[in-house]
């Protein structure tokens, strides 16, 4: 019922002309659960599963719902006993909390919210990426040209699947921000010549690196040279510090990938990323200070995801207003845009807010 409410605002603000739906902005942020420190217990990784089996039992018998189990838990040791589903994480250098990711997507045109998604505090905020971007093409019946995101998501399965389905990556590089200071004053990748007919490189000394195994996890083959060839070369201390020699990692889709790094590298990125940066701090600053959006006013994942449907609902109609009533103060604005000026419009949304 509230994503339906929420869906229903995107399609009002496309109507309006208000979404473009062809560049997305992508980011999320961590909420505080309505759950203390303090209710933190820790043990095996056996017995948190089966305390939240036995919370989950037990909660579904008193009210008859249950709790989604899309997600994967990443600290499997931990677990809230007022909020099961919130798990702890540390935010910046502040203490490890019960807390919940919310990841949200905005359009470029008047920042319009198209996509919204829930998870634990635990789930790295790059895996949502296409399911936000499906989301919002599903939301706003378009095709997303441009993903705009930090560092954060420009990993190489992100890069690849952009690059598959034709959405240019304007995401800052991941792997450019880890490896900066570690290669430092060392040959780059582009210094080393691929020949894909052999399946082999050619270092800047002339010299040969062979597939030397597959990681499967993150789809790359390893190049590595001859341990010994790499002790005595010459451009050794421009090439490597590591004692066993360089080596080189080169994904299945090396072109794809190639493709996407170029695109997110490009002018054009570097300014999609500065403008995100004012969207998106923009419209979670005002789901903050105007609606308590950083702590969460239930427990449970399921409530936590109404509270997320509610806020986006409102401020997307806030665009409306402003759109429809230009000269409107934002404070009147904001009075019409309250949880109750609802009521009147949907007798199943008002007793769902008061069974909550």
């Amino acid at each position: 019922m509230f994503e339906s409410l929420f869906i229903r605002t995107v399609a009002q603000c496309v109507e309006a002309g208000l979404v473009d739906g062809s560049k997305l902005y992508v980011d999320s942020s961590l909420v505080d659960a309505a759950a203390s420190k303090e209710s933190v217990i820790k043990g095996t990784p056996e017995l948190i599963a089966t305390l939240k089996r036995a919370y989950r039992a037990t909660e579904s018998k008193l009210e008859d719902t249950t709790t989604p189990e899309s997600y994967e838990a990443v600290n499997d040791r931990l677990m809230s006993r007022s909020d099961p589903d919130a798990a702890a994480v540390r935010r910046g250098g502040g203490d490890s909390r019960p807390r919940y990711h919310h990841h949200r997507a905005i359009d470029d045109q008047k920042g319009v919210i198209t996509a919204v998604e829930t998870t634990p505090g635990s789930i790295p905020e790059n895996k949502k990426l296409l399911e936000l971007i499906e989301q919002h093409e599903k939301n706003t019946v378009s095709h997303v040209e441009v993903a705009v995101a930090d560092h954060k998501y420009g990993t190489q399965e992100n890069y690849v699947a952009c690059a598959e389905r034709g959405t240019r990556s304007h995401m800052g590089d991941a792997s450019a921000k880890q490896n900066h200071i570690r290669s430092k004053g060392i040959f780059p990748e582009s210094a080393f010549e691929c020949d894909p007919v052999k399946d082999i490189y050619r270092c800047p000394a002339g010299e040969t690196l062979k597939p030397r195994r597959l990681h499967w996890a993150k789809r790359t083959i390893e190049y590595k040279g001859a341990k010994a060839v790499c002790a005595g070369c010459s451009l050794r201390a421009q090439c490597t510090r590591a004692s066993n020699g360089r080596s080189l990692k080169r994904h299945e889709k090396q072109a794809a990938l190639d493709i996407a790094r170029a695109q997110a590298h490009s002018r054009a990125a570097e300014r999609d990323r500065r403008r995100r940066r004012h969207l998106m701090e923009a419209s979670f600053a005002d789901a903050a200070n105007n609606h308590h959006y950083k702590r969460a006013r239930w427990r449970r994942l399921w409530r936590q995801q109404i509270q997320d449907y509610l806020i986006a609902s409102i401020q997307n109609v806030r665009i409306l207003l402003k759109h429809y009533q230009p000269k409107r103060s934002a404070l009147a604005a904001l009075k019409l845009a309250t949880p109750e000026s609802f009521y009147p419009l949907n007798n199943a949304f008002a007793l769902g807010i008061r069974r909550i």
